[in-house]
């Protein structure tokens, strides 16, 4: 699966703002790394492998939070997901050196990313909102 290099998939929203902006700054992160890739960037591959790692960790955790914050039933299973795909970042991520595993890496994470939110994130929507959160609440500015 390949997206266009600045084209948000239109299933990155799932209608909570924060966890929109935050699969947004993912999805950017992503598009860097390949075009850092595409240009044999070097340092710049590890520094945004680096970042991408950073945001990955604080928007599970926050995800993570809110789920078990609000009592959603498939938390295990979310965090199972999550784990998953920390696990597959951190084995990229110590062979990132070669620019052909960089741009596997950003074509899995692409193609993960899409995936996951379509068919896990949106499992807590409902949920979420249910439970009294607003939509819309989302940080001023990132």
């Amino acid at each position: 699966m390949t997206t266009p290099s600045h084209t948000l998939p239109a299933n990155f929203e799932i209608g909570i703002a924060e966890l929109d902006t935050q699969h947004k700054h993912l999805h950017a992160l992503l598009v860097r790394l390949r075009e850092a890739v595409g240009k044999h960037y070097g340092y710049a591959t590890n520094a945004i492998l680096d970042e991408l790692a950073i945001e990955t960790r604080i928007h599970f955790a926050v995800e993570e939070s809110l789920m078990r914050m609000l009592s959603f039933p498939e938390v295990e299973k979310h965090v199972t997901e999550h784990q998953t795909l920390r696990d597959q970042l951190e084995k990229f991520r110590k062979r990132a050196q070669d620019f052909e595993v960089a741009d596997d890496l950003a074509d899995f994470t692409l193609q993960w990313l899409n995936e996951h939110v379509d068919r896990f994130d949106r499992e807590f929507v409902d949920h979420f909102l249910r439970a009294g959160i607003d939509p819309n609440a989302a940080p001023s500015s990132r």
